[in-house]
């Protein structure tokens, strides 16, 4: 009997945050203490069989990423994914495109890397959190389908994997902060009139909450790549999908002479008049970008006594956030979510929250569900009926939560 128990598959909990400049995944294996935190880059490009043959076996693992897959017109396509797709195939963020529609490969790649990361077998049960922006939630169907199929088979740089999805929930991007909003407000949550905005490098979305009941979330291309682009019409030779080039830039408010890091130029004396150009060009960018989100928020009708600003761009803009908003409305940055410090110093909290906040809800309600009890210190984790868990039920399920606790366009 104990070994039938032992053959059973791990059941795995894995959320995904797939940003325009980063893929941010926590995953955790259920009845584990602490989830995990892994990070790729969010280029992607579609590669022949031939290219895989010659794709890299060696090295760090989220950068030799590939995965392969049966189309639904039975075609098999290939896709390098991330720091390999940029580096070796050409490949880009393509941040015009939904996110939906590049999120199987990206997806895939990411249960791969937990696999490997987490010594995992090429078999496991695993229950999935994506997010998505709001405008791109009604979606969410059709890529569930296609993932509850794809998993069952798909190739990787160590082979073929064979996953069962147990669960699979998408959010709206922001859930994570709002379940965690909500918790922190208690029996005044349902006071606050809330705005929340979520700002990341590929576009900005937010939903109003008023008397504890979501609107309907708005979607807008104001991302921090809204500024890259209109920067690139001023800056001869700005690869504005370089990933270095965005942190530049983000780093030159603290210390502008990193500017000269965008110059092409190799006498110093030319750097030296490139700099004064550049920094120029990103001061009229950073303007008419403030001017252009300014513009949007002020599109979103209502009074609200606060304001909950989340994203990595957030924070770049937030000198001038503060600005536009006064005194009159408080802003609750990043929802207060705070990021254990090890993964602090791989991404910078804003750009974590959401998804750290939302996959401890999510790994909650999947423990809950399937009757695993895990306490917050971390102690020995049982079953409901006190014995040590080792396997779950292997049926497709929809996860059930409770009511009001996220917001209801998520459902």
């Amino acid at each position: 009997m104990k070994k039938e128990q032992n053959s059973q598959p791990k059941n795995v909990v894995l959320t995904i945050d797939m940003g325009g400049s980063k893929t941010k995944i926590a995953v955790q294996e259920l009845g584990s203490d602490e989830p995990s935190l892994l990070l790729m880059d969010s280029d992607l490009a579609d590669i022949g069989k031939s290219s895989v043959d010659m794709a890299p076996t060696e090295g760090r693992n989220s950068e030799r990423a590939w995965v392969g897959f049966k189309s639904d017109t039975e075609e098999y396509l290939y896709y390098a994914v991330g720091t390999l797709a940029r580096n070796r195939f050409g490949g880009f963020q393509q941040l015009h495109e939904l996110k939906y529609e590049l999120a199987l490969p990206k997806i895939l790649a990411a249960i791969w890397l937990a696999r490997v990361e987490l010594s995992l077998p090429s078999k496991f049960n695993l229950h999935l959190g994506v997010l998505l922006p709001s405008g791109e939630i009604s979606d969410k169907d059709i890529l569930k389908s296609r993932l509850i199929k794809l998993v069952t088979a798909f190739e990787t740089p160590d082979g073929k994997m064979s996953i069962k999805i147990q669960t699979c929930s998408v959010y709206t991007e922001g859930s994570g902060i709002f379940a965690y909003r909500k918790n922190v407000l208690g029996e005044k949550f349902n006071d606050r009139r809330q705005l929340y905005v979520m700002l990341g490098f590929r576009n900005a979305s937010g939903f109003a909450v008023t008397g504890g009941v979501t609107e309907p979330g708005i979607t807008s291309n104001f991302g921090m790549h809204w500024m890259l682009d209109y920067l690139s019409t001023h800056v001869s030779g700005l690869d504005k999908n370089n990933p270095n080039v965005t942190e530049t830039i983000v780093n030159s408010l603290q210390s502008p002479e990193l500017l000269k890091k965008l110059s092409r130029k190799r006498k110093q004396q030319d750097i030296e008049a490139d700099l004064r150009l550049i920094t120029e060009a990103v001061a009229s960018a950073f303007s008419e970008y403030v001017r252009a989100v300014v513009r949007w928020l002020k599109s979103i009708v209502g009074e609200f006594d606060e304001v909950v600003m989340c994203g990595g761009t957030a924070e770049y803009l937030r000198g001038e956030l503060d600005k536009y908003y006064g005194d009159e409305v408080e802003i609750v940055w990043h929802g207060g979510v705070v990021v254990p410090s090890e993964y602090e110093s791989k991404l910078s909290s804003s750009r974590l929250a959401d998804v750290w906040a939302l996959h401890d809800v999510f790994y909650k309600l999947i423990a809950a569900r399937l009757g695993v009890l895990a306490s917050k210190s971390g102690s020995e984790v049982k079953g409901s009926d006190g014995a040590k868990v080792s396997s779950m039920s292997s049926r497709y399920v929809e996860v059930e939560r409770p009511a009001g606790f996220l917001p209801p366009i998520i459902k």
